[in-house]
């Protein structure tokens, strides 16, 4: 460390608040290991007034000059990312982190890609979107699991036609620094927690941009990839056009057709040039910063289009049917899926090594941020970023129904309009932190994301008229034979017709799939951490959110198909919701071996349907109150005792005998009628009928009678009816019953939609034991309670035969997470780290909110889910390594009244508690596969200016033996509709090497999927193939 008493105003640091800051920065004081430490340079200090005076005490030289004696001062410097990695050992609760350099290194096709090396962190609908939806340990969804990008949260809930919602946080990797991601709820300071855990995103900052010791940073950032194509837009320059200009082009009934191209369908390209650089795929980033005195600030732009990828070729024959689904219709020969054909699957529209169409990109951000640094430890800090994310987007219905129906092997696509999304979001911090207070760290924050969408996504046509019956008629039929000359009418037509007037563009091409989304989220927060003495710390942590959403689309009402059902029902919501938390938490250090921590949260929450409440002021009969089930009735068979059925003979003899028939054509009859007529097997039966309650749409199981003991459906009856032998005593045909509605009065059709408002409080509590120097054992309790979103309390456009949602607790989760964490460096000092942990968890959320088998929003009894986790790493300076895996021992949704529902008679079997969840909900889609591994690797050489690395993901298949038994017996609503799909076990493999030119240049290389693997992410509720195998190619120049 270089002393001179002329220090340059730009790091200027009393000798005390160096201290303080190795200490905070320390990974270990004392360093018993001899870790490697990067070149810092020489670190400038202004000796203050005194300090002589100080030195001169201790020793002087004979000539009566100041001595500096030696001070040895041992730490390591711990950087950003490497913060990241050892908080992932440090803390008591089970996370991952990923830092900039593996994010740069591994950048995929999509942003869901930026979990793939995050053991047990998915991303729902990876391919089908721009955006993250984040599962962590089976939860998923509305807001389950918060994502924060730089404290600002804009989660938004989109609707994928009958396929139901996604959740989705619209990001640029581009942009990002790192990622932090928390498993389960925590009272960590600043971190935004959710009943599922936290994802926590930084973008860029100054001292990403500004080398160490220097006061400016300017990082150049490009890159290219193979595997893309441009996409085919023919089609997307058709709006507004009349649809008779374009060749081919005609309307048949409630659709337009374009037999010779320009609508969405067309054919991919093979993957002749998947493996060419062609400039397909290119990004760029520019970032400029400066690190002063008294602020710090960072300009970024950034900008990345990117073609249509081609899938992998190798495994593809495992995607060509779905065994398991064939499988279990030999057993049940009745069981089909809508549009079914024959058992196709994902290989035969997607052909292996073809483009694949929808998955292209384009982004473009904008990022602004700065820091002012005042006297006494305080700080305000701005950031703004501005992003325009236009991605293709495919309709899961659509694709699943032409997979099912095309003969395998055709190479076909579908080319949708771009989803496109602005996005801007603001923060500001302010951090009071004075050196001398153990009773100020605080930290104060406000932002606001404004999101605008546009999507072509609700199911309806996407290219099309306003009103196809309006269409010019003539036209029609002249092109329709042009290309179809052998239909029905076209013999002998004559020239083409003279077009009709295109009066106020009534046959221009417009998009009825078109949906735009308003959504609007500001909040604040506030956090203070406290050492009231010097064994026990507090802190208080409090935040406030606000968000308004806005949806409409230009879907019609009136075809009757099951995409509009879908649409109109799941589809266009608005409402707002307002949110208010509370929490605190103590740290006590009881004694050296042995650490208490104990808190609780308060949440209050009030959310309001916007949308029914302007439909209902306006009398709109969209908006009208509907029917409400309150019983459902089923009918079943009992055997007539032997006084009924000589009675009832007695009576029908005198009923025929009264006709005034000769007694011959009585008997003859009156013998048939008492062959025929309530007979089963010989036996004669009664039928009976019986009515169930319902709460919202599922049955009271405790009052049906079927299943609650008060009619056996397995008691058997002996001679009866004068017939030797034994008969069954009630005989049943399985149905869902038929509902019992009760009408709303004319005022409740009408009423104002009430105000929705719940408030509760849950504990935390946990303790460690330091087993030793280098190891701890701790376990950690925590309740958490999630309000519905707004989305979930808020209702589309419903006619008067759609249910509404029922959905009103909030759910609550109960978890439990036992870890033990060992630092292994103690065994190998030369190294720069090693570490293990392992954990072991058990969640269960009461009142779960998901979808039934008819898209009602209602709430399941619990949901339980229980795993084991690993995580390991070393680094030896040359070689490093870490490694990942999950265990998933319970993914269940449970609800005893859903499985009365499904199976009102009990007489398929179906269990209280399922793997996964029951048919179409969203969790039978969201289960994670039984286990997976993560294996990264590398080695350093040549002075650390070469490194080459790499990294292994396995995933098993989703076990859920559940499906097949409910095929097997006919479980009505499993083969329809948000069916999960297949994956099979995967192994994909991806490497990089990256070359330090100079201090200033750095080239990287990568390979992604290196095997070329033909595969299907887990989680996917669209059909869609993952990239191929993708060379990358970058060059850094930083100055």
């Amino acid at each position: 460390m270089h002393v001179s008493p002329t220090a340059p105003a730009t790091l200027r640091l009393k000798p005390l608040a160096c201290a303080i800051f190795l200490a905070i920065s320390a990974l270990t004081v004392a360093g018993e290991a001899h870790s490697a430490t990067p070149n810092m340079g020489s670190v400038e200090i202004e000796l203050p007034e005194g300090f002589e005076d100080e030195l001169s005490k201790r020793g002087t030289s004979q000539k009566g000059h100041q001595v500096l004696e030696a001070l040895e001062v041992k730490a390591q410097w711990e950087a950003q990312d490497e913060k990241g990695q050892n908080d992932v050992y440090r803390k008591d609760v089970s996370n991952v982190y990923v830092g900039k350099q593996d994010i740069e290194r591994y950048k995929g096709a999509n942003a869901a890609d930026l979990f793939k090396g995050l053991n047990g962190v998915y991303s729902g609908e990876s391919r089908n979107s721009g955006a993250l939806d984040p599962n962590i340990r089976g939860i998923q969804g509305q807001g389950r699991i918060p994502v924060t990008v730089d404290g600002t949260e804009q989660a938004t809930s989109v609707w994928l036609g009958s396929a139901g919602i996604a959740n989705r946080n619209y990001v640029d990797p581009n942009m990002i620094s790192s990622i932090s991601v928390e498993k389960g709820p925590s009272t960590t300071a600043g971190v935004r927690s959710g009943i599922g855990g936290s994802v926590e995103i930084k973008t860029l900052d100054a001292e990403d941009i500004v080398p160490l010791g220097e006061t400016y940073g300017l990082e150049l950032k490009t890159e290219t990839a193979t595997n893309a194509v441009k996409p085919n837009e023919s089609g997307m320059n058709n709006y507004g056009r009349d649809y008779r200009d374009i060749d081919g082009a005609y309307v048949g009934g409630a659709y337009m057709f374009f037999p010779k191209g320009g609508g969405s369908q067309y054919t991919p390209h093979s993957s002749s040039r998947g493996n060419d650089f062609d400039f397909n795929d290119n990004a760029y980033r520019l970032a400029l910063a400066t690190r002063q005195e008294h602020f710090d600030a960072l300009a970024a732009y950034s900008y990345r289009k990117r073609g249509n990828y081609y899938s992998g070729k190798h495994g593809s024959q495992r995607y060509e049917s779905e065994d398991w689904l064939d499988s279990a219709r030999k057993a049940n020969s009745n069981a089909s899926s809508i549009g079914d054909n024959a058992g196709n699957y994902l290989a035969t529209l997607y052909l292996p090594g073809h483009e694949v169409s929808g998955t292209s990109s384009e982004m473009e951000t904008t990022l602004l941020k700065g820091t002012l640094y005042f006297a006494e430890g305080q700080s305000l800090k701005a950031s703004y970023m501005h992003s325009d994310l236009e991605f293709g987007e495919t309709q899961p219905y659509l694709i699943a129904e032409v997979i099912k129906q095309r003969t395998p092997g055709g190479n076909f696509g579908f080319q949708l309009p771009y989803s496109q999304v602005k996005q801007d979001t603001v923060a500001l911090t302010y951090t009071l932190a004075p050196e001398d207070s153990r009773w100020l760290n605080l930290s104060a924050g406000w932002w606001m994301t404004q999101s605008d969408s546009k999507r072509h996504q609700n199911g309806e046509e996407v290219y099309t008229l306003s009103d196809t019956s309006l269409s010019d008629k003539a036209w029609d039929q002249y092109t329709e034979c042009q290309s179809s000359p052998s239909n029905w009418g076209c013999a002998g037509l004559g020239a083409a017709p003279e077009k009709l007037p295109n009066t106020d563009g009534r046959f221009n091409i417009v998009s009825r799939a078109l949906q735009l989304t308003d959504h609007n989220r500001w909040g604040v927060n506030l956090t203070n951490q406290m050492a009231l003495t010097d064994t026990w710390k507090l802190t208080v942590s409090s935040d406030f959110s606000k968000e308004r959403l806005q949806m409409k689309d230009n879907a019609s009402q009136d075809n009757g198909s099951m995409a509009i059902y879908g649409a109109t029902y799941l589809g266009p919501r608005s409402g707002r919701r307002e949110q208010y938390n509370f929490s605190f938490n103590n740290e006590w250090a009881a004694t050296p071996w042995m650490t208490l921590s104990a808190g609780a949260r308060y949440s209050d929450y009030s959310s309001f349907d916007t949308g029914l409440d302007e439909r209902r002021a306006a009398r709109d009969p969209s908006g009208a109150a509907t029917s409400r089930v309150v019983a459902k009735k089923f009918t079943y068979q009992r055997l007539m005792t032997d006084d009924e059925n000589l009675a009832y003979i007695a009576k029908l003899r005198a009923d025929y005998e009264s006709y005034g028939l000769s007694p011959e054509e009585t008997e003859e009859l009156l013998e048939w009628e008492l062959n025929e007529s309530g007979m089963v097997n010989g036996y004669r039966y009664a039928t009976e009928t019986v009515e169930v309650p319902t709460e919202g749409k599922k049955l009271v199981s405790s009052a049906n009678p079927f299943t609650n003991g008060t009619i056996d459906l397995n008691e058997q009856v002996t001679d009866a009816q004068g017939v030797s032998g034994t008969v069954p005593r009630y005989v049943v045909t399985p149905s869902s019953g038929s509902e019992i509605f009760v009408q709303p009065t004319e005022e409740e059709r009408w009423a104002k939609p009430k105000k929705q408002r719940g408030s509760a409080w849950t504990p935390m509590a946990g303790v460690t034991f330091n087993l030793s120097e280098r190891a701890r054992l701790y376990a950690r309790y925590s309740e958490f309670v999630r309000f519905p979103s707004v989305y979930e309390d808020s209702q589309g456009y419903i006619s008067s035969q759609l249910p509404q949602a029922t959905s009103s607790k909030p759910e609550h989760a109960y978890n439990w997470e036992v870890g033990y964490v060992q630092d292994l460096q103690g065994f190998v000092p030369q190294w720069r780290y090693a570490d293990i942990r392992l954990n072991y968890f058990n969640n269960e959320i009461r009142n779960y909110i998901d979808r039934d088998f008819l898209y009602n929003v209602i709430q399941f009894d619990k949901k339980k889910l229980s795993g084991l986790e690993l995580q390991a790493r070393m680094d030896s300076g040359r070689y490093f390594s870490s490694f990942g895996a999950t265990y998933r021992l319970k993914q269940q949704l449970c609800d005893k009244d859903m499985a009365n529902t499904l199976d009102p008679y009990g007489s398929y079997g179906m269990d209280e508690c399922v793997t996964g969840g029951f048919p179409t909900t969203f969790s039978r889609t969201s289960l994670q596969p039984q286990y997976s591994l993560n294996l990264d690797g590398g080695l350093r050489l040549f002075d650390e200016r070469l490194e080459l690395g790499g990294r292994m993901i396995y995933h098993s298949s989703a076990k859920n033996k559940e499906e097949n038994k409910w095929i097997e017996r006919g479980v009505p609503s499993v083969t329809g509709l948000n069916q999960p799909y297949q994956w099979h076990p995967i192994w994909v493999f991806d490497a990089y090497a990256t070359v330090r030119v100079n201090e200033h240049i750095d080239v990287d290389f990568g390979v992604n999927n290196i095997t070329n693997r033909y595969y299907l992410d887990p989680l996917a509720r669209t059909m869609m193939p993952a990239p191929g195998r993708t060379l990358k190619m970058g060059l850094t120049a930083r100055f």
